[in-house]
């Protein structure tokens, strides 16, 4: 789950009172691109990823380890929405699921992680209830071949 720093306490109760297990909190740099509230003031440079695991958490013996900071800049020719993350981000995110493994989005917006899921070879539930944006996601997904993973 993504959070800014005004959320992250919140973002992490949310998570545990959610019956996970709260695994840590990976900090994502959206690099010197990222927007200043105004002049005097630090910028709102990071955002963090709370994550965790329904029940126990098994160690991902294909890959790893992985990194606790990612640094990847905003593009907006890959923002399909306020909240979107960059595709690259998602698929390096994705890679701590094995080939073949699903993974959960409940808050889908435009369908980044699910292409990031479908790019690297896992499968996705994905969850939006923003029509526009579900339909946003579907074209998204559709439109990009489905890769064949052999183990």
């Amino acid at each position: 789950m993504f959070s800014d720093w005004r959320q992250l306490p919140l973002a992490t109760d949310a998570l545990q009172m959610g019956e996970l297990a709260w695994r840590g909190i990976i900090a994502w740099d959206k690099t010197e691109g990222a927007r200043a509230p105004h002049k005097g003031y630090f910028k709102h440079q990071c955002e963090y990823i709370v994550w965790g695991t329904k029940g126990p958490c098994h160690k991902a013996e294909h890959a790893g380890p992985y990194p606790g900071c990612y640094r990847f800049p905003v593009k907006q020719t890959d923002k399909f929405h306020l909240a979107g993350k960059p595709t690259p981000l998602m698929e390096q995110l994705v890679t701590i699921v094995p080939v073949g493994g699903i993974i959960l989005d409940p808050f889908t917006g435009s369908g980044t992680l699910p292409k990031a899921a479908q790019n690297m070879g896992r499968n996705f539930i994905a969850i939006e209830k923003t029509s526009v944006y579900a339909q946003v996601a579907m074209e998204r997904v559709e439109s990009t071949p489905v890769p064949v993973y052999l183990q």
